[in-house]
């Protein structure tokens, strides 16, 4: 049975997963915030949606290590990562439509928790794809085009969002795509047969979960690195996509892009996503011909200036025109950065024995800094109150700078241009 294959269907099919996934949390963090504004009163939003985000990231701090661990020494005849694919992405599904009925912050929050746990059950095994299966050489492509299959499910979250209107509906939909998804990556992705052990040859035995096999890949310094690079990055990201639609909301307004009115807050979300997504896509399509060629950590340096300049106006000037022109220069930067990310992570991996597990640990830098941004929205709320606007600035102001200290630390990793 063949594993990897260098073919576009090959790519694009494994990648089908990847594909949902980024959908399913870029619908998420861009609607749940206009949910909760809808059961919270309109001074503590920000603070409760950010309370919902904090719960989720906890579990998701240690949740795709543990699920990724659990492969590493699972063996069944369908594979290791395989059986955890699907069963998560059932999970999934129906967490997904319990969020469209949630009605209460109660019931938002443990919907949010589901989803959390079914995700982990199904990506923290997934996210050994690219170790397990693609050659060194190969990285940089296989991860250029999973970027570009991340940002191209932006614009189709755009599109569902616009296209369907009720929140309820949006999460079916969803919830249906992430079923197809699955299924097309379970029928592509094969993983090599288990070796066979002789009657005399012993046991291999592999680490126990314990925190010492937790704290074990931070012992590599190239692993510490890119670790903390990547948590910046995510930290900044989130105080963005967590708070944009409500910034939008309460200190834009006037939602017009080239005389054009946008109307609703959520409109101008999406468009703003849209942006974002387009721009990300072209990006990634350009990294995954470069990456591997030009290195990791000069790419994805470049990348931390530009993202990091295009977010002072974003901050700064709330002028929805302004703000649409410079999600284009921020996307085009961020599909490249991810391409170099993804295979920068993969390059260095310090325990080929436990790859989901330490990729699993990686992922936790994404999820960690919810935690964060979470409470930043207690913060936001507190500095509107000071004035107009004054916590949205800060937090994207602060954005920009993580971005930038994230990927300058990159350069600091040896085995990997």
């Amino acid at each position: 049975m063949k594993t990897f294959q260098d073919k576009p269907f090959w790519y694009l099919g494994t990648g089908a997963y990847w594909f949902v996934t980024s959908l399913k949390w870029f619908v998420l963090f861009l609607l749940q915030p206009l949910q909760v504004a809808e059961v919270v009163p309109g001074g503590e939003k920000n603070g409760a949606w950010g309370i919902i985000v904090a719960i989720g990231a906890f579990e998701a701090m240690i949740g795709p290590a543990v699920m990724g661990w659990l492969s590493d020494r699972t063996q069944t005849r369908f594979g290791r990562r395989r059986p955890f694919l699907a069963i998560g992405a059932a999970l999934t599904s129906v967490a997904l439509l319990l969020l469209g009925q949630a009605n209460s912050l109660v019931f938002m929050a443990i919907a949010y928790l589901f989803l959390q746990i079914s995700d982990d059950v199904a990506t923290g095994p997934y996210a050994a794809l690219i170790y397990d299966q693609v050659p060194e050489n190969h990285r940089g492509k296989a991860s250029g085009i999973l970027s570009m299959l991340q940002l191209i499910a932006q614009i189709v979250a755009v599109g569902i969002g616009l296209g369907l209107g009720k929140i309820a509906l949006i999460y079916i939909a969803v919830a249906v795509i992430n079923i197809i998804c699955a299924l097309i990556t379970l029928a592509i992705w094969h993983e090599p047969a288990a070796p066979e052990r002789h009657e005399n040859e012993p046991l291999q035995v592999l680490p126990k979960l314990s925190l010492q096999s937790w704290i074990e890949p931070f012992r590599s310094p190239d692993f510490r690195w890119v670790w903390l690079a990547r948590f910046l990055v995510a930290f900044g990201f989130y105080l963005i996509l967590l708070y944009v639609s409500n910034y939008l909301s309460d200190r834009v307004r006037q939602l017009t892009l080239f005389g054009l009115d946008l109307g609703k807050p959520k409109n101008g979300a999406l468009a703003a996503a849209l942006a974002i997504s387009l721009s990300g896509a072209i990006g990634s399509g350009i990294a995954a011909r470069l990456v591997d060629s030009v290195g990791r950590k000069k790419t994805i340096g470049i990348c931390g200036w530009v993202m990091s300049a295009a977010l002072i106006p974003f901050a700064l000037i709330p002028n929805f025109t302004v703000i649409f022109c410079v999600a284009l220069v921020f996307g085009l930067a961020y599909g490249i950065y991810l391409s170099a990310s993804y295979a920068l992570a993969a390059d260095v991996l310090p325990n080929p024995k436990d790859a989901a597990k330490d990729m699993g640990i990686w992922q936790a830098s994404v999820s960690t800094p919810q935690v964060l941004t979470g409470a930043v929205g207690l913060l936001v709320d507190a500095g509107n109150r000071l004035g107009p606007g004054q916590g949205y600035t800060v937090a994207f102001l602060l954005s920009s700078a993580a971005f930038l200290t994230g990927c300058l630390l990159v350069q600091k990793v040896q085995t990997s241009r």
